[in-house]
């Protein structure tokens, strides 16, 4: 379909026509396919054209055309005034097309590719404001399908927007994504200015050697030069004065670090020399509290360890010794600067590692050192250094309560630095007084050593909330995953294709749009997202039993969306107009089915809309199928679908069946007995035993975990100010007043009677967390900020109200109606199942059902991506069923390079105390089985998984104890 074509003369010979097609293929070749339509001149009388059945209108084959000839080759398309016409409509004037002329000679295709799809909906005057933009070289702001689907969508978003109104939003979102785009390049710059390889193992075992060194020469020298016996060694107490000269060192190294991250972040921005430049004074400063003798023992060669020196300051110093080197050219300097900046990130960690493990560690540092060493001023280092924006003095309380006492500190710095205290009240010099007032146990340069890391990764500063360490910071926190129909910058297709989307489902331009901010927002506070995506779809039994297979011949998988929550999300991605109208409104008629066809990483290769075939024994027709920004999708794979749809059975009944069997109008007389009704029949016996269930399952610890998810998603926080703060934290998890006191493990219990209130009150809850969907990003952020630990969400994952009661049925309902099973399934329900868990007495329980079952996939897809939420939980508090089903769910996967085994491969014995078998049909691992699945592993493979490879989990989890310190643990917290 769509495919290009020469056109010529009846009697041209083969050699002409020959000649044809071969200037034909070398213009799809430069062009794409679209460019043949554009009727490019391919000589000997023919002309380029294009079958019915392709993408794409005039405006995209001219500009396809244009591409490929060049500025001196737009002769061969025909008249100039008809190629302008088709590329901007009735806004084509000579000023518009002197502009273009000279956007196309200077290959400027973005402002020409954005003019093309605008012309639709700007006048003349604000096409040449458009074609005058400018771009960084190959930077492609518009990037992303055809011209003609962004005239879509920009027809859609501003159509209703007044004319002379229209530009500024355009003009907008223009600067919106190359500022965005020059965020991303920056984050690229300075990541690539750190090694690949990660040298932080290295450094710990180099900084630990040397640590070592320091105190055998201390103990020798204690023992006059004389090597002292093992028992003499055992006996000998170190002086307190070596303590304090290692915290020394801690603080000096982190100095260092502090330089070479800020060195490196200086050089990415602003170039070698000027960057150097401006750092030059701190390099000095930090080189300074490094002594010849201390450099020299810290670049001393230690056989088979890295070559790297132990502490930061040695690349301090040859920076600043090579930058004052008059002789040095500029290429042997940047030979000699960049490799050294290259380990500032892994010296960071390593300081903040020893230094945590010093003040937290198993050994106990002398009281009065500590906390001299935590009084000590920091004037010196600040004349140099001075403090950042990001993280002011004034503001910095930072320092949880116990690390605050366990360095003698009573007050943070920002509460000593008040307007009312005498050295701060005449505020003519604020910086200098609070760099008399700041000591080292403030540790407000630690904080910003955790800033100049979070640079690197290209966040303004480091993010508090729970982290493990002695400060809660964490330098690059994972990103949320974006929510559907939010706003998006990472091209103006993409911008335009949400804000088409949300135009769609009735959102509205408000008056006096200047800005593409402005529109997004007005046109979202037009629609109810969530109520929008909330829609269920109606799947046809044979589409649904086809779900999630590889079409054949491919490695693409087939997936079908039971919601407008999933559409929204693939739309998202693809910048198409799936999720708009009218597919979602034939999905919840049941006329339409939607899917897409997914690679092996979870990228999305195509969408598609499928409907019943004519006649309808003739099975599925594709209506629809479209690749990203409504391109056509690769040729083979969409052939290799259309011939596996061929195959799949055709639908049972017609696609609108009217209505289900339960809601038929009462039976004509005929003497015979009306078919018995799920609502009427099973209702009066489940309510009950509902209620039941719901007090047993739907503990206080549950209704908080449901409490902070919704808090986690959007308008939570607002629902929860209306009164769901009123109710105490639960039994695991995290209560406001544990996190103010720096106290995180302590918890305590709801008070009975105002439980089961909170209990019966969390109905609207839980309807905002059903129409949320996927669950993962509230659970992360919920884990992340301490709300709730992981052995709390887990426990949460497992309240199936719905599920207990259904098992407390009499088994002769069950055999009666047998799809009372689909209640306890995730999938879309049948309209009679619909009307019976929509009944007040039992919507609770269902609702609580979907959403334990979105929380244990959520936990899955977390411990999938191998982020930290799930290691730091499992290593504070967990059980035998999690820590069973989340091994069970980390084995049955590819292994991962930080994969350890538990046991070797075709082994059933699993090591620790108590013992346990794989194999035991009553034992732990047999009974996880169940619970991996839900977590979205492969069990059925468990048993090759098992000889191939033996039981694993990532090394994160069992970090500072091993497995079986990990699996005694798991039985002392209980189930």
């Amino acid at each position: 379909m769509g495919a290009a074509v020469a056109l010529g003369p009846d009697g041209a010979d083969d050699v002409r026509a020959r000649r044809a097609v071969v200037e034909l293929g070398r213009l799809v070749a430069a062009g794409g396919v679209v460019a043949a339509a554009a009727g490019v001149d391919l000589g000997d009388g023919f002309r380029s054209a294009r079958l019915e059945g392709g993408r794409g209108d005039q405006r995209d084959a001219v500009l396809g055309a244009l591409r490929a000839l060049g500025p001196d080759g737009d002769g061969r398309l025909g008249e100039r005034g008809a190629v302008l016409v088709a590329l901007f409509g009735p806004a084509a004037t000579k000023r518009v097309g002197a502009a273009a002329h000279v956007a196309l000679t200077e290959g400027h295709w973005p402002a020409l590719r954005l003019a093309a799809a605008a012309s639709d909906v700007l006048g003349p005057e604000q096409l040449e404001q458009v074609l005058g933009l400018r771009a960084p070289a190959g930077v492609d702001p518009v990037r992303g399908g055809l011209p003609s689907a962004l005239a879509a969508d920009l027809r859609t978003a501003l159509e209703p927007v007044p004319a002379r109104q229209r530009l500024g939003p355009v003009l907008d979102l223009w600067d919106r994504v190359l500022d965005h785009d020059a965020e991303a390049a920056r984050r690229r710059r300075l990541l690539a200015s750190q090694g690949k390889q990660d040298r932080l193992h290295d450094l710990r075992e180099r900084r630990t050697r040397r640590e070592d060194e320091i105190l055998e020469s201390q103990l020798r020298w204690a023992f006059h030069g004389r090597e002292p016996s093992l028992a003499t060694a055992a006996r000998w107490t170190s002086p307190a004065a070596l303590w304090g000269h290692q915290l020394n060192r801690l603080l000096h190294d982190a100095f260092a670090a502090t330089a070479l991250l800020r060195t490196a972040v200086a050089v990415a921005d602003h170039g070698l020399p000027e960057g150097l430049a401006r750092v030059e004074p701190l390099l000095a400063a930090a080189a300074a509290t490094m002594t010849d003798a201390e450099a020299a023992g810290s670049a001393k060669h230690v056989p088979g360890l890295t070559g790297l020196p132990a502490r930061p300051g040695n690349h301090v110093r040859e920076i600043l010794r090579r930058l004052r080197k008059a002789w040095d050219s500029p290429a042997g300097l940047e030979g000699h600067v960049r490799p050294r900046l290259a380990h500032g990130r892994d010296y960071a960690l390593a300081v903040i590692e020893d230094l945590e493990i010093t003040l937290e560690g198993p050994e106990q540092l002398p009281q009065e050192i500590l906390h001299r060493w935590a009084a000590g001023p920091m004037a010196s280092w600040r004349a140099t250094a001075g403090y950042t924006a990001a993280r002011p003095p004034q503001e910095w309380d930072g320092v949880p309560p116990r690390i605050r006492s366990l360095l003698g500190e009573e007050e943070p710095l920002a509460a000593r630095l008040r307007a009312d205290r005498p050295e701060a009240a005449s505020g003519e010099r604020p910086e200098a007084s609070a760099a008399d007032v700041e000591v080292t146990g403030d540790l407000l340069w630690l904080a910003e050593l955790h800033d100049d890391l979070a640079q690197l990764y290209g966040h303004p500063a480091a993010v508090g909330g729970w982290a493990p360490g002695i400060l809660p910071l964490r330098y690059d926190p994972p990103a949320p995953e974006p929510e559907p129909l939010a706003p998006r910058l990472d091209s103006v297709a993409h911008a335009a294709s949400v804000a088409a989307q949300l135009a769609a489902l009735g959102g509205k331009p408000g008056k006096g749009m200047k800005t593409w901010q402005g529109l997004m927002t007005a046109l979202r506070a037009g629609v109810d997202v969530n109520e929008a995506l909330s829609a269920e779809f109606r799947v046809p039994a044979p589409l649904a039993e086809a779900d999630r297979t590889v079409v054949p011949g491919t490695r693409a998988q087939f997936r079908v969306a039971y919601n407008a929550r999933t559409l929204a999300e693939w739309a998202d991605y693809m910048g198409n107009c799936i999720s708009g109208w009218p597919y979602p409104e034939e999905a919840v008629k049941g006329r339409t089915t939607l899917a897409a066809l997914h690679a092996e990483n979870g990228r999305i290769l195509a969408n598609i809309a499928l409907v019943p075939a004519r006649p309808a024994a003739r099975g599925w027709a594709v209506e629809e199928i479209r690749g990203r920004f409504n391109e056509d999708p690769d040729p083979e794979l969409a052939a290799a679908f259309e011939k596996w749809l061929r195959t799949i059975p055709a639908p049972a009944a017609a696609t609108d069946p009217g209505p289900a069997a339960d809601e038929t109008a009462p039976p004509r007389p005929t003497g015979r007995r009306p078919a018995p009704r799920v609502l009427e029949t099973v209702a009066p016996e489940l309510v009950p035993l509902a209620a039941r269930a719901w007090e047993e399952r739907v503990t206080a610890e549950v209704v908080t975990v449901v409490t902070a998810l919704a808090d986690a998603t959007a308008g939570g926080q607002a629902a929860r100010a209306a009164g769901d703060r009123a109710h105490p934290q639960a039994v695991g998890v995290r209560s406001a007043g544990a996190e103010r006191a720096g106290t995180a493990d302590r918890t305590r219990p709801l008070h009975p009677h105002r439980d089961q209130a909170a209990a019966r009150d969390i109905t609207p809850t839980l309807t905002r967390l059903r129409r949320t969907g996927d669950l993962t990003t509230a659970a992360r952020t919920a884990l992340a900020d301490g709300t709730i630990d992981l052995l709390a969400l887990w426990r949460a994952s497992a309240a199936r109200p719905l599920t207990t009661a259904l098992d407390g049925l009499d088994p002769a309902l069950h055999d009666r109606f047998a799809q009372l099973a689909l209640l306890t399934n995730p999938a879309p329900l049948p309209r009679a199942l619909r009307r019976l868990v929509r009944r007040e007495e039992l919507a609770p329980a269902y609702a609580m059902n979907l959403i334990a079952l979105r929380l244990r996939a959520a936990i899955g897809r977390l411990s999938a991506t191998a982020g930290p939420a799930i290691a730091h939980g499992i290593r504070r508090r967990t059980s035998e069923p999690l820590l069973c089903a989340l091994t069970l769910a980390a084995t049955c996967r590819a292994p991962r390079p930080d994969d350890i085994r538990i046991t070797e491969p075709r082994a059933v014995t699993v090591p620790g105390f108590p013992a346990s078998d794989l194999a035991d049909e009553k034992g732990p691992w047999q009974r996880a089985l169940p619970d991996a699945a839900e977590l979205g592993a492969d069990t059925e493979a468990f048993w090759e998984y098992i000889a191939a490879d033996g039981l694993r989990v990532p090394a994160a989890w069992v970090a500072g104890g091993g497995w079986q310190a990990l699996w005694a643990r798991a039985h002392r917290s209980g189930g």
